[in-house]
């Protein structure tokens, strides 16, 4: 048996067959199901976008939620008034970095070192832009 280290993951190969590792340091992508809904679609938007600069980010995931919550999901944010949403999904932006799945630098966040392996390995490639869902990480 082969092992290679990925920066934080591992790849096996044990008699042919391909093993993945998405956990790293104690962390795995299945974390994210235990965030709130406000910051699942923020790892959402970047787990699709990889990086964003703050402004435009908490604008895409305003009209983003904005738009969820004109389809019957009101359970995201309990004040739907522009300031206030705002303030909400910069706040929840933050937590996410101090939680280690984003990074924030010079004004822009981007995802965690060990999910955008995860992507790597699972997709074989990052491809910003294109949608990417949770439960294909997670499979």
């Amino acid at each position: 048996m082969s092992t290679h280290t990925i920066t934080r993951g591992t790849i096996s190969s044990r008699g042919g067959a391909l093993v993945v590792s998405l956990e790293s340091a104690g962390r795995s992508i299945r974390d994210v199901l235990f965030l709130s809904k406000l910051e699942r679609i923020i790892m959402e938007y970047f787990i699709r976008h990889i990086s964003a600069g703050e402004i435009i980010a908490a604008l895409d995931i305003k009209e983003e939620i904005k738009k969820r919550v004109k389809q019957g999901e009101t359970d995201i944010v309990s004040e739907l008034e522009d300031a206030i949403l705002l303030r909400e999904i910069n706040i929840a932006m933050a937590l996410l970095a101090n939680k280690g799945f984003l990074e924030y630098k010079n004004g822009v966040y981007k995802l965690a070192p060990w999910i955008i392996e995860i992507i790597k390995v699972r997709k074989g490639g990052l491809y910003p832009g294109q949608p990417k869902s949770l439960k294909e990480l997670l499979d």
